[in-house]
């Protein structure tokens, strides 16, 4: 797999998102969706609203047609009991097809795998997983809010497709679930969402309580903001569905309506009174590409999503697993 693009340090003090602070999801034994408020509201409609006078802004995402991402995702799988192991991912998203403008923007997002590497002990697991849709395309709308809208399109190798595995990419929200509220918002508001990723060889639900938590400027005056989001997150499996919690806390660029590091962890158990506990953490980095200059050679580069240069940094370091679990698969 080719190196992973330069990267902002896992470390917040370091990332230039919220300078000089250090952001931890909610408590994960707590579940905002249990809340009757949260409860009764629907995807992208508030659950809380800020502090009376609290600044509002739009949070929109910018979809700027043509634009190609590359999401690099390091991370961890782990279970009670066994030694850890680790994986890396890159895929492709590109925008195409849009229309609209601001609230109304919409795109057409087209998503493809393109590398996948995982360790041993658990590596070859982990490796079969990637394996039975790694040569899928898939392509569904993507509105400004995040939200995604209409039937998903598969194409691709012809007995991936026709697979269970391949079919069940239909749920499947190829923006990372981000979501954002319909309406302006400012720091303390929140809002609901329920949405499918492919987790560990399946498809999972996640329903989570959203966070704006905090808004900055960055040195020229661009303002950044952290999201985090909690709730109940499932995942089937053949003696039954699992069931625990999903946490995590996303950088963006408010201004570019970009994303740039979303963090990540799925704790679940095998069943309510089991010990056997299962944690994933991941960190996904979003990148832009930048193509050469026309009539001139040159190869195209990574950028970060807003078109600045990343840093001279380490790349994101596989997060820590939580407590004393160790990493594997998570089925």
């Amino acid at each position: 797999m080719p190196a992973p693009v330069k990267q902002a340090p896992v470390k917040q003090a370091a990332d230039p998102a919220t300078p000089g602070k250090t952001q931890t999801p909610t408590d994960p034994t707590t579940d905002p969706t249990t809340d009757p408020i949260a409860a009764a509201a629907v995807p992208g409609q508030l659950t809380a609203r800020p502090p009376e006078g609290t600044e509002l802004v739009p949070v929109r995402l910018a979809l700027k047609d043509a634009s190609v991402y590359q999401i690099t995702t390091i991370g961890m799988v782990a279970f009670t009991g066994v030694r850890a192991s680790g994986f890396a991912r890159e895929e492709r998203v590109e925008l195409d097809t849009c229309e609209g403008a601001e609230a109304t923007r919409r795109c057409r997002v087209t998503h493809r795998y393109v590398n996948f590497e995982a360790e041993p002990p658990n590596g070859r697991i982990f490796e079969a997983d990637e394996q039975l849709v790694d040569k899928l395309v898939t392509s569904h709308t993507l509105l400004a809010t995040g939200a995604r809208e209409g039937d998903t399109t598969i194409t691709g190798d012809d007995a991936q497709t026709a697979s269970p595995a391949g079919q069940a990419l239909k749920d499947v929200h190829r923006f990372f679930c981000l979501r954002f509220p319909d309406e302006p918002i400012g720091v303390g508001a929140k809002w609901k969402d329920s949405c499918h990723l492919r987790t560990g060889g399946v498809i999972d639900t996640r329903e989570v309580i959203w966070e704006l938590t905090s808004m900055s400027k960055d040195e020229d005056g661009h303002r950044r903001a952290e999201f985090t989001y909690l709730g109940r997150y499932t995942a089937p499996s053949p003696k039954g569905d699992r069931s625990g919690t999903v946490q995590g806390v996303l950088y963006y660029l408010l201004d570019a309506g970009e994303p740039h590091l979303l963090k990540e962890q799925i704790s679940t158990r095998r069943d309510a009174t089991s010990n056997f506990y299962t944690t994933t953490t991941a960190s996904y980095q979003f990148a832009r590409l930048k193509p050469g200059k026309p009539g001139k050679k040159g190869k195209e580069t990574w950028v970060r999503t807003d078109g600045e240069p990343f840093p001279d940094a380490a790349p994101v370091a596989p997060p820590a697993p939580a407590g004393d679990m160790t990493p594997a698969p998570a089925r």
